[in-house]
């Protein structure tokens, strides 16, 4: 059995995911409330169209630990997982995606990594996703170590778990993308204020309900056009 903590704060953006938040939430209360006496689930509504407001505002009302960020307008990936990280109020903070991609009985992987470290980051083992994803990720994932000197193994891997304490040594608001490069930029922001990390193998699953909308053309050119402005920045070079 793990260790159990003080408190645990788990979020998880929403973007059109009806058919999966009252799943994902179910599953956090039953799996993560067996490792803290103290725990919130949020849940990040990005603005979406389908029933996902309403399904998650049923889903707060009907239990404490239970809350929702509604977003007036979409803010993107980076910009609900921010308001996650805001939202937050325990020692600990946890997310992961909506879609079910990840499955939260691993969360002991991560919990039994922190002991000495300030964050535990999962990396997934073998991505479930298709081809032209996974393309994409492989070079963009190298061109972050070659511009960087980069050493994590999969920057935008979904299943952290991070000390509370974390941003106030390395504040989100340095990190200015709020899209697709959002948790690279985190990420080596982070390491580069001192953070501590242990890197955890997870399983990765392919998504069985709903659309992926993180794919297309236009965020991935944004997501390159903010990585190369950070190296920029980084160089003490005008963005």
């Amino acid at each position: 059995m793990s260790a159990r903590l003080p408190s645990l704060s788990f979020f998880f953006p929403a973007y059109n995911e009806e058919g999966n938040v009252e799943a994902v939430v179910s599953d956090a209360l039953t799996t993560l409330g067996a490792y803290t006496d103290d725990l919130e689930v949020i849940i990040v509504d990005d603005a979406s169209r389908d029933r996902t407001p309403e399904i998650a505002d049923r889903l707060a009302a009907q239990d404490a630990r239970v809350r929702v960020v509604h977003h007036p307008r979409n803010r993107g990936y980076g910009g609900a997982v921010r308001s996650g990280f805001a939202a937050s109020r325990k020692a600990f903070s946890f997310f992961t995606d909506g879609d079910r991609q990840f499955d939260l009985k691993e969360f002991p992987r991560l919990l039994d990594a922190i002991d000495d470290v300030d964050a535990a980051i999962g990396y997934r083992e073998r991505r479930r996703d298709p081809w032209n994803r996974l393309f994409t990720a492989w070079v963009y994932n190298r061109l972050v170590r070659i511009l960087f000197g980069s050493t994590f193994r999969d920057v935008d891997c979904a299943f952290k778990l991070y000390r509370g304490e974390v941003f106030a040594r390395a504040p989100l608001a340095k990190v200015r993308s709020d899209g697709a490069f959002f948790s690279a930029e985190m990420l080596l922001l982070q390491r580069r204020s001192g953070i501590r990390f242990r890197e955890v193998a997870v399983t990765h699953y392919p998504r069985t309900v709903g659309e992926n909308t993180g794919a297309s053309l236009g965020k991935t050119l944004r997501a390159v056009r903010d990585l190369l402005r950070l190296r920029l920045r980084l160089w003490g070079l005008p963005v």
